[in-house]
């Protein structure tokens, strides 16, 4: 639960960086912020998804670069949605989307890395037998 409040807060940081640097995104407080990285997170579990599953040739074929594409237009559809439902965040294009999809999830991977403990790895292999105590 902590984890995935980190995330969403995380990825806000990532969105104020990406307004900051990126021309074309602008927002407003920082609770909008939140908001719109909730709306992102669903869209990337539910639009994003399907869009990776009918562009899976291309993303093959491309190495998956494909995906910064699929990015680009979830980040740009998320800035329509959020203004659209009153949220004062828009993203004007395209390109916009792009590069602020990229610099927003550098953003919040750096932060996650730093901030979000990493769970250790299980040993690989069959458990470990049972020892039974008479």
């Amino acid at each position: 639960m902590i984890k995935t409040l980190l995330r969403f807060l995380f990825s806000a940081l990532g969105l104020l960086v990406a307004s900051a640097v990126v021309p074309g995104i602008r927002h407003g407080a920082f609770v909008d912020l939140l908001a719109v990285a909730v709306i992102l997170g669903l869209l990337n579990a539910s639009v994003g998804a399907l869009l990776r599953f009918v562009a899976l040739v291309p993303m093959v074929c491309s190495f998956g670069c494909f995906s910064l594409v699929i990015n680009g237009l979830v980040f740009w559809l998320a800035g329509t949605l959020s203004s659209r439902l009153g949220l004062a965040f828009s993203v004007s294009g395209f390109w916009a989307g792009f590069f602020g999809a990229l610099v927003a999830s550098v953003v919040a991977s750096i932060l996650g890395g730093i901030f979000i403990p990493k769970e250790r790895e299980r040993p690989q292999g069959p458990p470990p037998p049972i020892k039974i105590i008479n």
